[in-house]
């Protein structure tokens, strides 16, 4: 998980400023961007059935491994964005692929009641290796490097082989077999959407699209504002810092206070945070701004999960789940390709604000009409932030 997490220390600056480099316009970015996203609606479904079919995740992880060290070897030899939004759809869809069997390994290898704690154990790997990556590719690039695709081959000939490295880790990986099931009632009941998770699931899909959107390309405007070397491979740094922080209280915080007070922080502090790109001067200005990524996903990425699973059993989880990481998926793959479009027509401050409307319409949704999941919450005592105005029944 360590190795898997790494990768996006040279992958989430490079890949937007490399695909630049190369004359890709902003909306071929936020298409290229896009594109595994949208490799995903279809692929990872399939992937899933067939791991679940051999009840086997090794040879799974160790083929995508090598097919995501291929794909991005390939980029100092790709012409044209056709050429790169098959190999970054390749790359992107085996890489989450890999980052999401890592949560069904640690479920099977967690003690009964403790997945959640265990979890954030393995996961505190993964911020630690990013920090090491950005780190020594901002030190490779020296202060002024990162400017031109000549500089940046060298990263996508060394970087990819992380991935190589993932591939010959499988051999070795615990992948327990499931346990037989102790009842008879193991069959899926129908999964039924409450109202309350449907409004949830269209806050989640704004959300996603306009801070993910948004995000591709930070480090392009973070290049625009003259960041070089260190800049460029650490401009996520503080977020990861953050959220490897703040992730380890957020999901005790909810279930104690509630699910909603806490998302309730991060849907209404987005906005603001997006604003703060489309004003900023330098690049200190965006790593400042930067640094509160950590109580976006920092929370989000925890409590959204929590969120569903309060209104599901142990039957009807995994559909859930399923759906939410079918909403994640379309607004990855929409968002990029509308702020880069936005981009190319307006500019990037301006892709900024239309991001942070978005968001804020998201988090008014989310205030207004979303209620809380948790029903063995104490709540917080206030009203605006225990209970929605115009609350939806569960």
């Amino acid at each position: 998980m360590g190795l898997t997490t790494s990768t996006t220390g040279f992958l989430q600056p490079f890949v937007p400023i490399y695909l630049l480099e190369s004359g890709l316009s902003k909306s071929q970015i936020g298409l290229v961007a896009g594109s595994g996203a949208a490799m995903a609606l279809l692929m990872q479904p399939i992937l899933g059935k067939l791991s679940d079919r051999f009840d086997a995740r090794r040879p799974f992880i160790a083929v995508m491994a090598v097919v995501a060290c291929l794909a991005y070897l390939s980029f100092p030899y790709l012409k044209g964005a056709p050429a790169f939004l098959l190999m970054v759809a390749l790359g992107t869809n085996a890489n989450l692929y890999m980052q999401g069997v890592g949560g069904v390994l640690v479920g099977r290898l967690a003690a009964k009641g403790k997945g959640g704690a265990t979890y954030a154990a393995y996961r505190v790997w993964g911020s630690i290796s990013y920090v090491f990556v950005a780190l020594a590719v901002g030190l490779f690039l020296k202060p002024e490097g990162g400017h031109g695709r000549g500089a940046l081959n060298l990263i996508f000939e060394i970087g990819p082989l992380i991935f190589l490295a993932i591939a010959i880790l499988a051999y070795w990986l615990p992948d327990p077999k499931r346990p037989l099931p102790e009842t008879d009632e193991e069959a899926p009941s129908k999964v039924l959407f409450h109202p309350n998770l449907k409004r949830f699931l269209a806050v989640d899909f704004l959300y996603i699209v306009s801070l993910y959107g948004a995000t591709n390309f930070i480090s392009i405007f973070m290049m625009h504002l003259g960041g070089r070397g260190l800049f460029l491979s650490c401009v996520f740094l503080p977020g990861v810092i953050g959220e490897a922080l703040v992730m380890k209280f957020s999901g005790t915080y909810s279930d104690r206070f509630g699910r909603r007070p806490v998302l309730a922080l991060s849907y209404v502090l987005l906005p603001f945070r997006l604003l703060l790109y489309s004003m900023a001067l330098n690049p200190w200005w965006v790593l400042g701004a930067q640094s509160l990524h950590g109580l976006n996903f920092g929370i989000v990425g925890a409590v959204a999960i929590a969120f569903v699973n309060d209104q599901a059993d142990h039957r009807t989880r995994g559909a859930l789940q399923a759906q939410l990481a079918m909403v994640t998926a379309t607004a990855g793959a929409l968002g990029p390709s509308l702020m880069g479009f936005v981009a190319d027509r307006f500019g990037l401050p301006a892709m900024f604000e239309v991001a942070a409307g978005l968001a804020c319409v998201a988090a008014v949704i989310f205030m207004l009409f979303v209620n809380e999941s948790n029903e063995h919450a104490r709540g917080t005592g206030f009203r605006i932030l225990d209970h929605a105005p115009f609350p939806v029944k569960n």
